[in-house]
Formats: structure tokens, sequence, C-alpha cells
């Protein structure tokens, strides 16, 4: 089973507020949704239990958070509403948890080593030693920038544990341009998805995630395979919505969004249309699918 497969199960939950994977130590990745101000209160809870932790809730002023290790290196995080009960919230999370096991999750990124203190300032590098570094910090500057499309698979490279391993130089580097979205990609890539299949799992815009992809590749962490021709006239399969119901007997909520569903527009741009995340987009059409919203697979035309 897929990890974001068993993840859309939380999506789907009217109930679930948003969601991470966070290591031992506290940092999220895949997280969806998660409220940056419950995260000092999962950090300190997980100080303190980390190691006797299985299943333990957290009162917050966002509502519920559930915490359940996965395995001895993920604890699965889920911030519910505050109107779900307790009991509820623990079932719920245990029931992903069961399929998380079928899972085989990637290892969370490292910690970078602890730079050692030269103890005898003699022994530190002359002048002339450090004019001979300097040149390599310019070529890492100077690497040919690689162009990068939507239908390209996305590969990992040379420098995938550097940029994996937390607070090193690439890692802080990649965070201050991508925050997270830099990492969660990472996590996610098995060497098979293109750019667009990876921001469809992650549920973020196309183009936010292609950007992203591109600084990486040009770092050399991530490298891609990309047809042999990528210019104007080559398909991309793409999913128009189409609500074909009376707009009436819809949610009043549910209605802006399924009103722009004519089979015309992908889900991410009605969102950008609406300006509403593509997830609140996605929510409105779940009610619906099967019955009487249906995905036309059509063909794109990209341009790069």
């Amino acid at each position: 089973m897929k990890l974001e497969r068993v993840l859309t199960k939380l999506k789907f939950d009217d109930s679930v507020s948003g969601y991470a994977l966070v290591t031992n130590e506290g940092y999220p990745f895949l997280s969806f949704s998660l409220p940056d101000a419950v995260l000092p209160q999962i950090t300190a809870t997980l100080k303190i239990h980390v190691n006797d932790l299985k299943l333990m809730n957290i009162l917050t002023s966002k509502g519920s958070v559930i915490l359940a290790r996965v395995d001895p290196e993920w604890v699965l995080v889920v911030l519910f509403t505050p109107e779900l009960h307790l009991g509820g919230a623990l079932s719920r999370t245990q029931a992903v948890i069961d399929l998380l096991a079928q899972v085989d999750l990637p290892p969370p990124p490292k910690f970078a080593p602890e730079p050692e203190i030269e103890e005898v300032i003699e022994e530190l590098p002359i002048a002339d030693e450090i004019e001979e570094v300097l040149p390599e910090e310019e070529e890492e500057s100077l690497l040919s920038e690689v162009e990068v499309f939507h239908g390209c698979v996305v590969l990992r490279s040379e420098r995938y544990n550097e940029a994996m391993t937390l607070d090193s130089k690439l890692n802080k580097a990649m965070k201050r341009a991508y925050s997270n979205l830099g990492v969660d990609i990472l996590l996610v890539i098995d060497e098979k998805m293109t750019v667009y299949k990876i921001a469809d799992h992650l549920a973020k815009p196309v183009e936010q995630v292609l950007e992203a992809v591109t600084w990486c590749v040009n770092e050399g962490i991530t490298g891609v395979e990309c047809p042999d021709v990528q210019e104007p006239g080559q398909k991309e399969i793409i999913e128009l919505p189409l609500f074909e119901g009376q707009i009436k007997k819809a949610k009043k909520q549910h209605r802006a969004v399924l009103e722009l569903c004519d089979g015309t527009r992908t889900l991410h741009q009605i969102s950008n249309v609406l300006d509403i995340q593509y997830f609140a987009a996605l929510q409105c059409t779940i009610p619906y699918r099967g019955k009487t919203l249906k995905f036309i697979r059509t063909d794109k035309i990209t341009r790069g």
C-alpha cells in the first residue's frame, strides 16, 4: 500500500483539520494544514514521552491533537475539529496507524553532525589554504541550469542525502527557499512519479512544485528524466471535473466550486479562480463523485 493512499483517508475526513508525519524530535514532514501554533506543544510532549509514546491526546486551542507511534522513527500527528469527541479521534487515528503498518516508510531526514572544534589554534588553516577552498563554492554556483517540465520523472541525485540532513547548509538553503515543501518532495520521490503527480500527491499547486524541483535539480539534489521532445503539441493527460446535477440541491458551501466544474477547468484552476486552497476545492467535490460529478480525462497541450 502506498503512503499517499493511506493519508488520503485523513485528507477526506471532514473532522480532520490537519496532520503531519513528525520525527521523534518533532520536526514535521508531509504536513497538511497543521497550524504552526500547535507545533511547540507537540515538540514539548515528544521530549517527555517519545520513548513510551503509543497513542496520546493533547488539548490545544485548535482542537484535539492525537500523537500516535507509527514506527521507531515516525510519529503521526492528527488535529481534529473541536466538535469530534475524543473516542472518535482516537479510533480514527488508530485506523490510519493500522494502514501505515503496511507502508514502507522512508527514513526521516538526518541531523547534521556537530562540527568539531579545533583545540589548537595553530592548526587552523592558514590564509593560502583558505584561498584554495574558495573555487569550490564558486563551482557550485556555476551549475548549468536544467529546464524541468511537468511531465519529467523526478529522480534522486548525488546531493540528495546532504539535502535530507537536518540543519546542513544545503538543507537550510532549501528551507529558506521553499520551507518544508522541498523536504516533502524529497520524501515522496520514488523515481517513478512526474512533477505533476508529486504535486497531486502533496495537494500543492503544480507550478509551485515545478519551481522547487527545478531548484533541486540545479543544486544537484535531484535529477529528472524528461520526454525527448517537450515542444508545443506534446500531450499530457489531465482530469477535468464536470458537475451534471442540480446546483440547487448541492450544499451552499459547495456551490461556488461546483458551478465552475463544467469540464473545462482542473481543480487547481478552479481553486485559483476562487482564491481558495486546492484541498478546500477538492472537499467540495467529494460528496458528489460517482453520482452527479465525474472527472473527464483529456489531453492538455503543454508548452513548457
